[in-house]
């Protein structure tokens, strides 16, 4: 930074004075008009008389001009003097603003250098690596920048939705599949059902609408009676085939008495029975609850 002094006064008196005493030196235009006059008196072109009043004027009119030249140029040089300073302080001042001016620009071009490097490193960071041909024109990015990583994990994401739907639709597939099971172990097991009402005590009004279909549960049921008839011709005809045997260890043995009332005829009563309950158990359901 420039650094300038002016002074704070135009010191006018020490120039005035410096030109009023050069204006009246011993080589001045003031020393040769005197000596002039005097020329002029001793060669009697000016009488004696004269002399006094012409010195008078002269030096009268010589004095006030120079006084006044004198006071003029002390101004004018103090003023000359004073302007060159403040032209001095003015060019100090621009010199310190083109410093700052300077000082501005660098700091400005390291800036710029640093948003410069910055951009570089964001650029790197966000769109990878790249590579440019001879008209600087991009060609290719690298896979290391952010918009790569994004771009390959939407990818994974997509492919992870578009398997999803895959899976969603292999178990909407099940799901049908399930339900088909469903309704067609349902109508095997039981047929189809209509009914009118529903409500928190169950459906009512319930009409079976398979016509002659034979049903599992049916079959099971058919099933259950033959099975129910079985258990009761085995039944009876362990009874009879028991009662037959101790009727004719009886007979054989002459042991009992067959009248009425008699163990004998007892004995005839219960194999009787047990031969009419086995032939009913081949016949209905009904029929095959033994017979009182």
């Amino acid at each position: 930074m420039a650094t300038v002094t002016t002074p704070t006064n135009l010191d006018v008196t020490e120039k005035f004075r410096s030109l009023l005493a050069e204006s009246m030196g011993s080589d001045s235009a003031y020393i040769r008009a005197k000596e002039t006059i005097q020329e002029l008196v001793q060669n009697g072109a000016i009488a004696d008389a004269q002399k006094a009043e012409v010195l008078s004027n002269i030096v009268s009119s010589m004095v006030n001009n120079l006084t006044n030249a004198s006071m003029s140029t002390a101004i004018s040089w103090a003023q000359a003097e004073k302007d060159l300073e403040l032209r001095k302080l003015e060019l100090g001042r621009q010199l310190d603003v083109l410093d700052n001016d300077a000082l501005l620009r660098e700091a400005q071009v390291d800036q710029v250098s640093t948003q410069t490097r910055l951009a570089k490193v964001e650029s790197k960071r966000m769109f990878g690596t790249a590579v440019f041909d001879g008209s600087g024109n991009v060609a290719s990015l690298g896979d290391d920048g952010k918009v790569a990583k994004d771009i390959e994990l939407l990818e994974s994401q997509r492919l992870k939705v578009v398997e999803e739907q895959e899976l969603v639709k292999q178990k909407v597939k099940e799901s049908h599949a399930a339900v088909h099971k469903i309704v067609a172990d349902t109508y095997v097991n039981f047929g189809s059902y209509s009914y009118n009402g529903l409500s928190e005590n169950g459906i009512s009004a319930v009409t079976a609408n398979h016509g002659d279909f034979k049903t599992l549960s049916d079959t099971q049921q058919d099933i259950a009676i033959e099975q129910a008839k079985g258990y009761s011709y085995n039944a009876w005809a362990n009874a009879l085939t028991g009662s037959a045997s101790m009727l004719g260890t009886a007979i054989a043995a002459e042991y009992a008495e067959f009248g009425p009332g008699q163990p004998g005829g007892i004995l005839l009563d219960v194999v009787l029975d047990a031969a009419k309950n086995l032939k009913s158990a081949t016949t209905t359901t009904a029929d095959a609850v033994p017979v009182e």
